[in-house]
């Protein structure tokens, strides 16, 4: 039996890696005949330049930057000297992962590290930056990134504003440019959220990075101010576009500073990957994926749904595993799911779950055989 191995991260308790190691381990206890494949995923959030570095020769670059509360780090992203490509995951500088609990909040964090990191990418040589979305602290527009980039954001009495959250509803004014005309940037994103608005960065992620309620109004309200300097500044409307409040609105600024061109992280993975030629000229019998939660949302445009639609014209069956399964079976096989399980038994808190995942994950193999074989 050929199996592909094609799981997300479990966030906070695994990356894609590290799943396929645990899944790798579990099918070697099997006393079956069973050649395993495996494609490292990621949608431009955590894990973009773990897949990048499985797929690409590449090398890691080390410099130093600053984190979503401006504390001096070292941080990396990934060079391809053949063709001055970098790849930038905009979590190393700007993500939850760089705060501890009490430390989150995105009325007061910036995407000032990612700007520096693109920079540096520049002054490298990079002429193609692919910038993954996704495992942000912030909500600044991109306003943070923009302010290492040329640009300057004034207040009513022309003064320069602190580029973090709660300081968007006092951009008044825009000034400068992203001068390098001949640098292509290029964000990795499957997120589908306008800028602003009941569906936007604010109301939809901003709880989650450490926003309350009447935080969240204020992030809100102050998206909705930077696009309306914006539109003045240049005469364009940016902010309904599909992606544009990623990573707290970093999609719109990449676009709208940066001239930003959007590519579907799962498009993207899949094609640097060849995952299609692999399913075929390997004759692909079972695909294995999955991440920490399946809900009806993983259905929607994300890694999963994409592996669906690869794996259907050509009968493979696909296996989901999960730290959380809020889909009822009769659900997700409707989607298309084969069979579609928790890493661990009924029962285990979600704590216990997060806090043993690999272990659990390596057991897995055994426990779906019977549904696969």
């Amino acid at each position: 039996m050929n199996i592909l191995l094609i799981p997300d991260s479990f966030k906070g308790s695994a990356t894609s890696m590290e799943v396929i190691d645990a899944l790798t381990r579990g099918f070697q206890t099997l006393d079956q005949n069973v050649n395993l494949f495996s494609v490292v995923a990621s949608d431009g959030g955590e894990g973009f330049l773990d897949s990048i570095d499985h797929q690409l020769e590449v090398e890691t670059i080390w410099h130093d930057s600053l984190d979503p509360i401006g504390r001096p780090i070292e941080t990396t992203y990934l060079f391809d000297r053949s063709n001055n490509t970098a790849y930038i995951e905009l979590a190393k500088a700007s993500g939850l992962d760089c705060l501890s609990r009490p430390e989150q909040n995105p009325m007061t964090t910036t995407t000032i590290g990612t700007g520096m990191q693109i920079l540096h990418a520049i002054n490298k040589g990079a002429k193609t930056i692919y910038v993954g979305l996704g495992g942000s602290a912030t909500n600044d527009g991109g306003i943070g990134l923009a302010s290492v980039l040329g640009y300057r954001f004034l207040d009513e009495n022309g003064t320069p504003i602190l580029p973090i959250g709660k300081q968007l509803s006092s951009v008044r004014n825009i000034e400068g440019a992203f001068t390098y005309e001949k640098i292509k940037i290029k964000a990795i994103n499957d997120v589908a959220n306008p800028l602003y608005g009941p569906h936007g960065a604010a109301h939809t992620y901003a709880e989650q990075k450490g926003a309350n309620s009447e935080e969240i109004k204020i992030l809100d309200q102050g998206l909705v101010n930077l696009a309306s300097v914006v539109e003045k500044y240049d005469q364009l409307e940016h902010h309904d576009f599909s992606g544009a409040g990623a990573a707290g609105g970093v999609g719109y600024g990449l676009k709208v500073f940066c001239n930003a061109e959007f590519i579907s992280g799962t498009d993207f993975l899949f094609d640097l990957a060849k995952v299609e030629m692999l399913l075929s000229e390997e004759k692909i019998d079972v695909i294995i994926t999955g991440e920490g939660r399946i809900d009806s949302q993983t259905m929607q445009g994300k890694l999963i749904q994409g592996i669906l639609d690869l794996a259907k014209p050509k009968q493979i069956k696909v296996v989901a595993i999960c730290g959380q399964l809020n889909l009822s079976t009769e659900t997700y096989k409707d989607f298309g799911l084969h069979y579609a399980t928790t890493i661990a038994k009924p029962g285990t808190s979600p704590e216990e779950s997060i806090k043993n995942a690999l272990q659990y994950i390596e057991e897995v193999p055994r426990r779906i055989w019977p549904f696969i074989s």
